[in-house]
């Protein structure tokens, strides 16, 4: 029996404890276990599960489906962050227990590491909540069929944190100044001047703006729209807005509109209102690189105190700034932060907040959120006072009308003002 059981450790740090039981018992006895029979992999049933959640028609997901892009990053997940680590147990193997101690070993772990980083980083709370979040409904999915529960499913009364899952960060959205805004718009290269003037004032998400069409707007009349009906998604592709809310009609300003109908003008219907310097579909993370972090490296560079220049080489010429190369001196105009093009969206949204008093679920309907509950987590400082403000305008507006001006008003009167 001591021999068998050295056979066996021998054999699982072989393989970097990353065998099944059933398998060391097949090497070792060769007889596997009966209570696996029947009872498959995570790996196996993880692409089991990819599989059967593709919708059946990419383009037009139904509502209890997942889109084609989303599938894609949970599967880049599972094969990252989970069946590496658990790949090789059987589902029945999986316990709280395991799922805590692969969560101690993603929080350890570190990625990304370079020449110049080598020790590399951690793995950000946010992903390790995500691959969580998938293992959960992959697992899920096997109950009752192989599991009689899911072990990454809260049982009623227990505590929310089971496994030591890091605390999300928060929230870390910025809210541009008109200014600042304004400073990165006049350092944006023609190529996406437009594009980044659009986002503030509408707050649409990149995807949805890069897949605008003239079709997609109206820019003439009383009541300027944009209909988000599709969205750019992963590899350049085209598909549904990233949930059914988002599908939606944005009303945009007069100024929008006038950016949109110059774009239109000499596109057929359904050519791209934002195309890439070659006339194509934008790489999110070329626009991003290339124009977008330039331009705000640009505004953080003051003229009257601008960052070192470049050292001189030997020979050939001399290098540009790099995007950490900027102004420390504070200035008045000087950009102090480094925004992400998304912040345009947070930014349009606190301004439907702070200037027009919008309602949670007019600014939830605008931005496309999935619930309002969503728009209050993100946004439910910014209404502190709005109410009270809503209020006093109203019995401003009372005291100026009268009670009897108001009452006919009410009353549908056609003499009423």
């Amino acid at each position: 029996m001591r021999e068998l059981a050295e056979r066996a450790r021998k054999l699982v740090e072989a393989h970097d404890h990353r065998i099944t039981r059933e398998e060391v018992l097949r090497e070792i006895l060769d007889d596997p276990d009966p209570g696996l029979q029947g009872v498959p992999l995570l790996r196996d049933w993880a692409a089991t599960w990819v599989e059967s959640r593709r919708p059946l028609n990419p383009d037009r997901p139904g509502e209890d489906e997942i889109q084609v892009d989303t599938l894609n990053w949970y599967e880049t997940l599972l094969q990252t962050y989970v069946l590496p680590y658990l790949g090789h147990k059987y589902l029945t193997e999986i316990d709280e227990d395991t799922v805590r101690a692969w969560v101690t070993t993603l929080r350890k772990a570190r990625v990304h590491r370079t020449r110049a980083n080598p020790g590399g980083k951690l793995i950000s709370a946010n992903t390790v909540r995500r691959a969580h979040t998938v293992l959960r409904m992959v697992m899920g999915a096997a109950v009752p069929r192989h599991l009689p529960r899911n072990p990454l499913a809260l049982p009623a009364g227990s505590k929310k944190n089971r496994v030591s899952l890091p605390k999300p960060p928060p929230f870390e959205g910025m809210f541009l100044r008109p200014w600042e805004h304004e400073a990165i718009h006049r350092h944006c290269p023609a190529q996406i001047a437009d594009l980044w003037f659009v986002l503030v004032r509408t707050g649409l998400r990149l995807g949805e703006a890069l897949a605008l069409r003239p079709a997609d707007v109206t820019v003439e009349g009383k009541n300027p729209e944009i209909r988000v009906y599709r969205a750019l998604k992963s590899r350049g592709a085209f598909g549904p807005p990233k949930s059914l809310a988002s599908r939606r009609v944005v009303t945009i300003s007069t100024d929008v509109a006038a950016v949109l109908a110059a774009r239109c003008k000499g596109l057929g219907p359904y050519e791209l209102l934002f195309q890439s310097p070659e006339g194509k579909v934008w790489s999110k993370n070329n626009l991003r690189r290339r124009y977008f972090l330039p331009a705000v490296a640009r505004a953080m560079r003051c003229p009257e105190h601008p960052p070192p220049a470049p050292p001189k080489p030997a020979r050939g010429r001399t290098r540009d700034w790099r995007l950490d190369e900027v102004s420390m001196c504070g200035c008045p105009g000087v950009l102090q932060r480094r925004p992400r093009i998304h912040d345009a969206r947070h930014t349009h949204a606190s301004m439907c907040i702070v200037v027009g008093k919008l309602l949670p679920v007019e600014v939830q309907q605008r931005l496309g959120h999935s619930s309002v509950t969503l728009t209050l987590n993100v946004y439910t400082h910014l209404w502190e006072g709005v109410e009270k403000e809503r209020l006093d305008a109203m019995e401003r507006e009372v005291l100026a009308r009268g009670v009897d001006d108001l009452a006919s008003l009410a009353r549908g009167d056609e003499d009423a003002d």
